[in-house]
């Protein structure tokens, strides 16, 4: 359908570097958008899936951005912007890179929370929205995973403070783990949805 692409396929751990005149389209799999500053601070901006696309966030010479693979089979279609003439084409990218960019957005809004134990819950209320299914008569399971590291970049945190919260919300069985994925009770959920994220000004 496209005028002019080139497939990628990557296994876990690759990275691609993003480049302004291409749009990166996820076939199949999951991936990472990082921001990376000139101080060497690296932010996770965004979680990928299958449908989605991405053009550079910024014009900001100060920051990289890169797409890190998740697990095995992950599957690029990158196109390039400049010889996609048709409107049909055109309107297909931009409405997959439009849906991308409001999922980052959300995930800005959690991040303004003022709390980081919020910010949590809030963020994985929204994942298991994204990434998850119901587990049992009591809990939804996130299908991806994350490790704690990643977890307090989503939340402009620490991996310290992330672990101390995890083991808070694990006694007061707000939340489990299921072979390293992430088990969250529905009864949060349900709370989140009465209590939309507002944005802290």
């Amino acid at each position: 359908m496209i005028s002019e692409y080139r497939e990628m396929k990557l296994s876990d751990g690759q990275i691609i570097n993003i480049e302004t005149e291409y749009i990166y389209y996820l076939s199949e799999g999951t991936a990472q958008l990082w921001e990376l500053h000139s101080d060497g601070e690296e932010i996770l901006i965004n979680v990928l899936k299958p449908d989605d696309a991405i053009r550079s966030p910024n014009v900001n010479f100060e920051s990289v951005y890169e797409l890190r693979t998740n697990r095995k089979d992950t599957h690029f279609f990158i196109y390039k912007w400049s010889p996609v003439n048709s409107i049909e084409e055109k309107y297909f990218l931009l409405n997959k890179v439009t849906a991308t960019l409001m999922r980052g957005e959300t995930l800005n809004l959690i991040k303004r929370q003022k709390f980081v134990r919020d910010r949590l819950i809030s963020l994985f209320s929204f994942l298991v929205q994204e990434y998850g299914e119901s587990h049992g008569n009591n809990s939804f399971i996130i299908k991806e995973l994350f490790t704690h590291e990643q977890l307090a970049s989503l939340v402009l945190s620490t991996r310290t403070t992330v672990t101390r919260i995890l083991n808070d919300l694990k006694k007061e069985n707000i939340l489990t783990y299921l072979n390293g994925h992430i088990c969250l009770n529905k009864n949060v959920t349900e709370d989140m949805d009465a209590a939309p994220i507002l944005e802290v000004v």
